[in-house]
């Protein structure tokens, strides 16, 4: 006798006990195969097995009629593909991805030297860029006038001169915390005198206090409000203001006020090291370099 012949199943048809039949080809429909009782090469065998063996194996899509079941354990398959940050993730990427490259943004530390018109360079367009002004360089009125605004904004002197406090709102460095006036670290008198140095060639103009022209005593002034301290505005006022320090002790960014007959204070500048002053003398004369001329002196420490 001859086996009745039976239809190949399909997905959604129903065995005779009753369970529905899920889909081994795939959901593609019934292999047209079939092998009959003749007889078939091995090779011809190999290949057909193969194939049923493949497309029994291969995933039946899963329907909301048709809850997919898992047997044996669950196994997590974690693809081996490293995916590249995008750069607003602000993360390190050196061929691996993992959370602990997370870093943040480094801030650009001030370069030591004020900004002013006629500055220009590679730090004079970080400055623009950063104003949201076109980035040419070039320190001139319209970047002078970015940083008044900036300046007005910030709470900090408008003089459209970048130096350490400005830099420091800027960037977010930790200059925009003045140096403490503490008595044992030197650390704000030597950075008076680079603030001070700054200004070497500006001219003297009686009653200047910066940021283009100075008299001796608002250099002084304006030298240290650059570091965020206050400091009266004249010579007399300063006089009476700073605590005064012995010679022995003296140091850079002390101030050297020269008296008159009756020890009063006539003039002042600041004291760079090497007995040299930084200091604005008289009109028709530069900010400049100058020895102390006289044993006639008093200093002062801010």
């Amino acid at each position: 006798m001859t086996a009745e012949a039976r239809p190949h199943p399909r997905a959604g048809d129903t065995h005779a006990d009753g369970t529905r039949v899920h889909c081994p080809d795939g959901g593609r429909g019934a292999m047209a195969m079939s092998i009959s009782s003749r007889a078939v090469s091995p090779t011809v065998t190999a290949v057909s097995c193969a194939v049923a063996v493949a497309v029994a194996l291969a995933p039946c899509p899963a329907t909301a009629s048709e809850p997919t079941t898992h047997v044996g354990p669950a196994v997590t398959i974690t693809p081996s593909v490293t995916i590249a940050p995008s750069l607003t993730d602000a993360l390190w990427y050196n061929s691996q991805f993992s959370p602990s490259s997370t870093v943040q943004a480094a801030a650009l530390e001030y370069p030591g030297q004020l900004l002013s018109r006629g500055s220009r360079g590679e730090t004079v367009a970080e400055v623009q860029s950063r104003l949201g002004i076109v980035a040419d360089g070039e320190f001139g009125p319209r970047t002078e006038s970015a940083v008044r605004s900036f300046q007005a904004g910030a709470g900090l002197v408008t003089d459209g001169i970048v130096g350490p406090l400005t830099w420091g709102a800027l960037f977010g460095t930790s200059t925009a915390q003045p140096p403490e006036p503490t008595g044992g670290s030197g650390s704000l008198g030597a950075a008076a005198v680079a603030v001070a140095a700054q200004q070497i060639g500006k001219p003297y103009r009686y009653g200047g206090a910066g940021p283009n022209d100075f008299d001796c005593s608002g250099l002084i002034q304006y030298v240290y409000t650059q570091l965020g301290v206050s400091v009266p505005r004249t010579t007399y006022e300063q006089f009476d203001a700073l605590p005064p320090v012995s010679r022995a002790d003296v140091r850079p960014g002390d101030v050297i006020f020269f008296l008159d007959d009756q020890g009063q204070a006539y003039h002042d500048g600041l004291y760079a090291g090497g007995g040299q002053m930084i200091i604005s003398r008289r009109p028709g004369t530069y900010v400049q370099y100058q020895l102390i001329w006289t044993d006639n002196y008093r200093i002062g420490r801010v």
